[in-house]
This record gives C-alpha cells, structure tokens and sequence, in this order.
C-alpha cells in the first residue's frame, strides 16, 4: 500500500454532497479497519498497565517509611505524571473508534489535550529532577546536598516541574484556540496547523533537549565518578582504607529536617560499603528507567519531524505513551527497596514490609488484637 503524501489537508477532504460541508478521511480510512481495533486495543492495555502498576507506587510509599526519602519524591511526583497519562488512554482510544469526530463535549476535548501536553513535559522534567538528584547525591559532599534538598526546596523542584508546561505550554494556547480535536488523526491534541503551533512545540522541544543534556551529564559524572573510586578502593590493600570509600548521604537523614543521629555517625565506618552498593543498584535502576523513557520517546520524536503522515507516526506514538506504564515495572524488577515492598504486597505478606508506616503499625496491632481476643473467648471467627 503507498504511503500517504505530507500532511496537505486539501488532499484528504470529502465533498458531501447533502449537506455541502467536508470532511477530513483519518489515517484509518486509509489504512484500513484492523489498525482501529490494534490502536484502540493497546490504549487500553497501556491504560489498564499504567494505572494498576502506578497505583502499586502510591501504595507502597503508603505502608514503608523505607520509601520517604528525596529521590522517592520525585519518583512518585513521576507516577503521577504516568497515572494522569493513563487515565486519558481510554477516551484516546474512544475517539479512534468513533467515525463521526469526537463524541463527547468539546471542552472536554480540550481538556484532554491540556492533560497530555502537561503530563508529558512533566515527565520529563521529573527524570531530570531525577538524574541530577543521583548526581548531587552520589558525587558531591554529604554537606551540599543536605543544603541543595530541603523539604521547601524539594516542594519548589516538583512545584516546576508542573508549573513549566502549564505556563509556557497550555495557557497560552487557551486564549489562541491551538487545543482541540484532530480528524486525520483521530486524537485530542494541539492544533499543528495553528500559525503558531510551531512556537509552542518549539518551546516544547527546546525543553526535551536541555533535559536530555543534562540526564546525560548526570549519569555520565556518576558513572566516572564510581569508576574512578572503585579503581581507588581496588589499589589499596583489601580495599578497606576507609579514605577510598565512596561516601553517600543516606537518604532518610534529608527528611528529618537534616539531622542525623549520632548512632549514624558512629558507625558511618561499618556502614560505607553497604550504602554505596544499595544506592548505587537505586541509581542503575532510575538509570533503566531513562533509558527506557528514551527507547519509547525518540523513535516518535525522530519521526515527527519528517512530515510523512501515515500510520507509522500512529504506532510510533503509541511506543511514545507506553513508557507510562513501563517504570513501575522496572521498580518491581530491579529497585532495591520497592522490588521488597512489591513483593509483599503480591504475597500479602505485609507483616514483612521493611520500616512500615504508622498505619501499617495500627492495623497489625488492631488484626492482633482481635486474633487475641478471639482465642480467649471465641467470640470472633
């Protein structure tokens, strides 16, 4: 089947006779029925993926303290971006079926669009927040970074990861009309032949590069800097000068209004190595979790550009969308610390949670308490 030429509206209208209005044929017309059922079918998959493995995030930072530390809140600030990213998937996929345009409200549309626009760009900015949080964390002195994260200044960080894309991205596209419904593709989006549409993708790209610079400056510096290290450690007899160690904050100690106990302090010693290696799996892990950002975002980013509108760019921004329901995945398979937490939650086991939160305490002592009472007086079941 030949491909479809660029994008030229005018090529892709139908005369209607009956009412003397036209129409633009979608993608699918041209491609055929089957891809309206592939399409809208993975909408809801990823949907159905995202929001239970999201879902699972929250919980688990819900019942382990172990989970409360400074990266975590970004990593869950990133979840939300991903769950907000799903819940839309489905009306994606009801738009695609639909054969008369949009069936719903137009402001609702609209708002849709407004969503995408804003979770993606968020998410981003989150794995930016993410990388330089690791960089900060593991390469620069215990003192700087207990300064840089303060719990206000955290707040802020997630505070602009959300407020970018709204201001410069969304708002002004409010009072330009660029939001709405688009025919060819089928699909709540920007308005890409709005006169200024390229400005605000332009806007949009230029923060996707300065984010990308700099997540690969992050790993990068981390990366040498744990080589260089390693090689230090590995030069001294058995690797136990304490002077070649690799010294990393623990996490916990920024959220407690950056104090840290003196029985940390005195057995900082003992506790280097199994520090080092436990963040260092963490690191690695969010490291995945880029790199698979980047393997389902670039080929549609690549894409886009070339102008050839075919249902290439539909399955191209499908691999786009479905890292929303990719990272919880990769936190069950390789995080240190959510990998344990997930595993008793699949178990039920939740008597193993490592540090449980308080609620976690009330509920066991309140499930011990009536097993208690039962095997005295047999009054419960």
């Amino acid at each position: 089947m030949e491909t479809t030429p660029e994008l030229d509206y005018s090529l892709l209208m139908d005369d209607l006779p009956e009412n003397g209005t036209q129409r633009v044929i979608s993608v699918y017309e041209l491609y055929g029925y089957f891809n309206v059922v592939i399409v809208s079918t993975i909408f809801c998959v990823i949907a159905f993926l995202g929001l239970t493995g999201n879902t699972m995030v929250f919980i688990a930072v819900g019942l382990s303290r172990k989970l409360h530390n400074i990266t975590n809140a970004f990593i869950v600030n990133l979840s939300i971006c991903d769950f907000l990213s799903c819940t839309i998937l489905p009306f994606h996929a009801v738009a695609v079926i639909a054969e008369d345009g949009w069936p719903l409200a137009d402001w609702f549309c609209s708002f849709i669009a407004s969503l995408s626009i804003i979770t993606q760009t968020s998410g981003i900015l989150n794995l930016t927040m993410i990388s330089l949080n690791r960089y900060v964390l593991i390469t620069k002195p215990r003192k700087l970074y207990m300064r840089v994260y303060t719990h206000k200044k955290v707040a802020w960080m997630i505070a602009f990861t959300w407020l970018f894309p709204f201001l410069f991205l969304l708002v002004p596209q409010f009072f330009l009309s660029g939001l709405g419904y688009q025919d060819f593709f089928r699909i709540c989006i920007w308005n890409s032949r709005h006169k200024l549409a390229l400005v605000f993708q332009g806007i949009g790209a230029l923060a996707f590069i300065i984010s990308t610079i700099l997540i690969i400056f992050s790993y990068v510096s981390i990366y040498r800097f744990i080589r260089r290290h390693m090689r230090m450690m590995a030069n001294k007899e058995g690797g136990n000068d304490p002077a070649a160690s690799v010294e990393i904050v623990e996490e916990e100690s920024a959220l407690n209004d950056n104090k840290i106990g003196t029985s940390t302090k005195s057995h900082r010693s003992t506790k280097k190595k199994t520090i080092s290696r436990k963040q260092i799996e963490i690191t690695k892990n969010l490291c995945l979790v880029v790199v698979s950002f980047f393997i389902c975002v670039l080929p549609y980013t690549i894409h886009l550009p070339t102008g050839i509108y075919d249902m290439r760019g539909t399955y191209l921004a499908l691999l786009f969308m479905s890292h929303a329901c990719i990272n919880p995945i990769l936190y069950a398979a390789k995080h240190p610390h959510f990998k344990v937490i997930f595993s008793c939650m699949f178990r039920c086991k939740y008597s193993e949670i490592p540090m449980p939160t308080m609620g976690v305490k009330k509920l066991f002592r309140r499930a011990t308490s009536a097993s208690t009472y039962s095997s005295t007086d047999g009054r419960y079941a």
